[in-house]
């Protein structure tokens, strides 16, 4: 499994899990979420998405991943809801 060495998950670890069939497959395990101090908080609407508030507070939507770690949903999917707040982390 080729992991960019750029990528957050670089200094992931690797697991194995055995298929039904017997075949192994490499994952990628478990990585910790920083934590991230948020600096304020916004109220979310139904038309926010995580890569356009990272666009609109990062200036670069690729950066959604620091909104979803600093949410309390795992599933970034779940991070949003409308008209529940999402806390917006420094960029740093």
């Amino acid at each position: 499994m080729a992991i960019d060495k750029r990528s957050r998950y670089s200094a992931s670890p690797t697991v194995e899990w055995t298929r039904p069939d017997g075949s192994i497959v490499k994952l990628v395990g478990p990585t910790l979420r920083p934590a991230r101090a948020a600096v304020f908080s916004r109220v979310v609407t139904d038309t926010d998405r995580l890569d356009t508030l990272a666009a609109r507070y990062y200036r670069d939507p690729r950066k959604l991943y620091r909104l979803a770690d600093a949410a309390a949903a795992l599933d970034p999917f779940d991070a949003l809801v409308t008209g529940a707040t999402v806390a917006i982390p420094p960029d740093k």
